[in-house]
């Protein structure tokens, strides 16, 4: 060969000895100081994975608890405000003698009175009797208003001014007629 075609062969030696020394340059680099960046960086996206994980499970079971309030809360909107299916009646009339007691009354008796029917609606009609002072009764009937049950005072009868020994008191006899009220079924209304 000549020299001159020995140039061009001793330059493409050259120039692919270069570029296998820069190969290799990269792949230690690669090897060495960008794998140290790239396990960093792994390392920051599997905490971030790990992260978010959580967060979705606490985001599940904060919706499942909401989901779970706005049950309640439907059904309690669905029945806030409607008839009782049947009248607790026990109930109301320890909720009457507490009351009665509570302003000093003292309760003579409570006898039933026969029930009315309405279309949707049952009414149980009991006689009350009470005793004590005036004011206190006047507090009692109040209290009997602001009471949470579906009951009311459909009739009032006040005898005051009870005499002891001929003095005159402030003591009175007081005869109410408690409606309770129920949704009448199908076959009590009709």
């Amino acid at each position: 060969m000549t020299r001159r075609g020995k140039l061009p062969l001793l330059l493409l030696d050259v120039l692919g000895a270069s570029l296998l020394g820069a190969g290799l340059l990269a792949a230690l680099w690669m090897t060495f100081f960008h794998n140290e960046h790239a396990t960093t960086e792994l390392r920051d996206f599997t905490q971030m994975v790990s992260s978010a994980t959580q967060n979705l499970a606490a985001l599940r079971s904060a919706g499942d608890e909401q989901r779970a309030t706005l049950k309640e809360r439907q059904v309690e909107l669905a029945t806030s405000g409607q008839l009782p299916a049947q009248i607790p009646i026990e109930e109301y009339f320890q909720t009457l003698s507490r009351l009665a007691g509570l302003h000093h009354l003292r309760v003579v008796r409570h006898n039933p009175l026969g029930p009315r029917n309405y279309p949707g609606l049952l009414e149980q009609r009991y006689a009350y009797e009470v005793m004590g002072r005036v004011a206190d009764l006047a507090r009692f009937l109040r209290a009997i208003e602001d009471a949470e049950f579906w009951a009311d005072i459909s009739y009032l009868k006040i005898d005051g001014g009870k005499r002891q020994g001929g003095e005159p008191t402030d003591e009175c006899d007081a005869l109410l007629t408690i409606s309770l009220f129920s949704a009448a079924r199908a076959e009590e209304s009709g």
